[in-house]
This record gives structure tokens, C-alpha cells and sequence, in this order.
């Protein structure tokens, strides 16, 4: 994470700052999450995840 990215980071979200961000059209909200994600990375590229679930091995 660069030093830019880490100082925009918030962790003091008020609920009226959420609802508000949530209320907002769905396509206004994607491309505003796209707008912030093309600004710090690579704007052609997603990164894949994957999960795994820990009980589909050998267990008893």
C-alpha cells in the first residue's frame, strides 16, 4: 500500500456516512469503487481469491 493510499485509509466511518454511500444508486457506487481502484492500480487488472475450506481435506 503506498504512503498516499494509507493516508486516505478511514476507519472513523460515521453510520450516516455508510447509509449514505449505500443509498446511493448502484451504478453511481460501482463507479465511484472503480474510480478509486483505477487510481491506485493496474485498471485492467482483478485480483483473483480463492477460498478454501479447511474441513474438505482428511479429516475424521
Amino acid at each position: 500500500m503506498s504512503a498516499t493510499t494509507a493516508a486516505n485509509l478511514r476507519h472513523d466511518w460515521t453510520l450516516a456516512e455508510v447509509k449514505a454511500l449505500f443509498e446511493q444508486p448502484f451504478n453511481d457506487l460501482l463507479f465511484a469503487a472503480q474510480t478509486v481502484h483505477r487510481a491506485h492500480f493496474d485498471q485492467n487488472r482483478v485480483q483473483v481469491s480463492t477460498l478454501l475450506s479447511i474441513k474438505t481435506g482428511a479429516c475424521p
